[in-house]
């Protein structure tokens, strides 16, 4: 068993040094911190053989997990079921309406373990917690098998003419290219669209990889408010947290600057 953050799973995943070393006797990989999408799942499973990856999901306001996997059912890219004591809803996030089923909305939980509130700081309280519902700023939704899958974080979303376009989506998506070590996505500001998806791309090492083939990479397998209209940036590495998390502040300081020297 081995405790792992995406950065490290999509090392698993995509880096050459990893076919060098045997690693059968590794059963179970556990990963938090941030999404792991499904297609990083299927590409470390099929690559290094491991049989079980799982995920789980918590909050430092719900002191640990509120979602975890079992260990003989879970789907891949899903962070499990409510553990016992937790309650969970789904939101729209605009109208506060009660959502269903696969229906993609905010997340908010109570129950055992949720904060009481932040201390000295009554106003970050009542925004974080309303009607006894801790609301976690994250998009997910449920299945009929009441797993939970998260989306993105509603900050994170690129509104694009009236579409919410979650990045992870298509960051996803470009990590399944083989030519593709890492990505991020933003939205590019625009006067008539609201904002255009755009990705922080690093290419493999030794590869001769165009704008224009990611382009396309993403217009032949993502639906068109998905499209990386707002265009491709190589960079030698995406900016992260010690968690894992992309930091996006820094991508969008760094689209500011190149576009200063325009």
């Amino acid at each position: 068993m081995a405790f792992m953050v995406p950065p490290l799973m999509v090392f698993l995943a995509k880096h050459p040094i990893v076919d060098k070393y045997d690693l059968s006797s590794l059963m179970v990989l556990l990963c938090g911190a941030a999404p792991l999408s499904r297609e990083t799942e299927d590409q470390i499973k099929e690559r290094i053989g491991v049989p079980f990856i799982r995920q789980g999901y918590g909050l430092s306001e719900s002191t640990l997990s509120v979602l975890v996997q079992n260990d003989e059912f879970c789907k891949p890219g899903s962070v499990g079921v409510l553990k016992v004591g937790i309650y969970a809803k789904v939101i729209d996030p605009d109208t506060g309406k009660l959502l269903g089923a696969n229906e993609r909305g905010e997340l908010c939980f109570k129950g055992d373990g949720i904060m009481k509130g932040y201390i000295g700081d009554t106003k970050s309280t009542q925004t974080a917690i309303k009607d006894g519902w801790l609301h976690t700023g994250d998009i997910g939704y449920y299945d009929d098998d009441f797993e939970f899958f998260i989306v993105d974080r509603i900050k994170e979303l690129i509104k694009y003419k009236g579409f919410q376009v979650p990045p992870a989506e298509i960051e996803a998506l470009l990590l399944t290219n083989e030519k593709i070590k890492d990505a991020a996505v933003i939205g590019k500001p625009d006067e008539e669209a609201g904002e255009l998806p755009l990705a922080f791309v690093v290419k493999q090492a030794n590869v001769q990889l165009t704008e224009n083939e990611v382009i396309q990479f993403v217009n032949d397998n993502a639906s068109p408010a998905k499209r990386l209209r707002g265009g491709v940036i190589f960079v030698d590495e995406i900016p992260k947290n010690p968690s894992g998390k992309i930091l996006r502040r820094i991508l969008r300081e760094m689209l500011k600057k190149q576009k200063s020297k325009l």
